[in-house]
């Protein structure tokens, strides 16, 4: 179903935020292409609504136009279902998000090393190719842990202060 937003409001929160187009779309889970439209037209559906207002840690009723906007002349069509007014932010959504991501890249690593130490224990394989793997396991790991760190922070998830 599809409402009327307030295109003003949303660049300007974008905006507060120095956040661009981009960056909003990824921060709320939308394509590039939806959040320009969004923007554009000032129609947009309650889940774009929600995603967005999650995004910008803002009440859903704050994003939709108190009138219709000028490129469109429908009324605003209330939603079939209430906006839940706060969700969890969607800061809190994607670290937690990263979070899963870097147990998940250890947990994996660790069954490496295990499996490694399990085949040298039992004689399948040398010292010399137990090193090998177990060296390739560990910089797969810091590099993994590098990786989602990065993206995290340059999607302003996790802030470092040096």
């Amino acid at each position: 179903m599809k409402m009327n937003v307030n295109t003003t409001e949303i660049k300007n929160q974008r905006d507060k935020r120095c956040l661009s187009q981009e960056q909003l779309a990824e921060i709320a889970g939308l394509s590039l292409r939806t959040v320009q439209r969004i923007e554009a037209k000032g129609v947009a559906s309650g889940e774009s609504i929600k995603s967005i207002a999650a995004a910008l840690d803002l009440d859903c009723q704050q994003l939709l136009a108190v009138q219709p906007t000028t490129r469109n002349t429908q009324a605003p069509v209330p939603p079939s279902q209430p906006i839940p007014s706060r969700p969890l932010p969607a800061s809190q959504h994607l670290r937690v998000k990263y979070l899963i991501g870097l147990l998940a890249v250890i947990v994996a690593n660790c069954f490496g090393f295990w499996g490694i130490y399990s085949a040298f224990q039992s004689g399948s394989i040398d010292q010399q190719t137990m090193t090998l793997l177990k060296d390739t396991v560990a910089i797969s790991l810091l590099v993994s842990i590098a990786v989602i760190c990065y993206r995290g922070w340059r999607n302003q998830v996790f802030k470092f202060d040096l």
